[in-house]
């Protein structure tokens, strides 16, 4: 075999040794990334309900900002129920309207108030504001409430509600019983409903006039 051949032999020798040698020290190849598992959804906790009102006859005083009018004053017999389905301002049954009512406890003796509340023909009331006290013996609260989607009734109204509980209530009197000017009546019955949500019999309509 001539020299040439030899050389060309030996060179191609070399580079596949050099081409053996390169694939021995290439890198594995890397795995892919385990996939990582999304981080749970955790549920906001509710927000703890308001306490109750402790059963009892109370005085509210409904005071309207800017008003000519002097304060509203109300003795209202309350029992759980008569509690549950009072509305924002203490003073009617108008709970039963409200889609969303949030008592946020802020600090011991404070919470924060938020609620909307359907009116009916696309009318709906909302309110936003605080409560400083307690629901055992009195409170008092400061609420923005902002009327919305009737003409005749949008506008904006700041109250300032005063409530304290004077004791029992009276031997004659039932729960939801309310008493405005020394005039008598049962909120159930000024909704022409009894306490089971049915049609109010007529013991419990309100009577006119009636004074306490």
């Amino acid at each position: 075999m001539s020299q040439v051949c030899t050389g060309i032999i030996s060179r191609f020798a070399l580079l596949a040794g050099l081409v053996v040698l390169a694939g021995c020290q290439k890198k594995p190849a890397e795995p892919p990334p385990a996939a990582v598992a999304p981080a749970p959804v955790v549920a906001p906790k509710p927000s703890p309900p308001r306490p109750p009102r402790k059963a009892g006859l109370w005085q509210t005083t409904l005071s309207e900002e800017g008003s000519a009018e002097p304060p509203q004053i109300l003795k209202i017999c309350i029992d759980a129920l008569t509690d549950r389905r009072l509305g924002i301002l203490g003073t009617d049954l108008s709970g039963d309207t409200c889609t969303t009512k949030t008592f946020s406890p802020q600090g011991e003796g404070n919470w924060g108030v938020l609620a909307e509340c359907a009116l009916g023909a696309g009318v709906v009331t909302e309110y936003s504001g605080s409560v400083t006290g307690d629901f055992n013996s009195q409170y008092e609260m400061s609420v923005r409430s902002q009327t919305t989607g009737g003409s005749q009734m949008n506008r904006v109204t700041n109250y300032v509600v005063s409530s304290k509980r004077l004791g029992t209530c009276a031997a004659d009197q039932k729960p939801g019983d309310v008493i405005n000017d020394g005039v008598k009546m049962n909120l159930f019955g000024m909704e022409g409903a009894n306490r089971g949500g049915t049609e109010a019999p007529a013991s419990e309509a309100p009577a006119p006039d009636v004074v306490d």
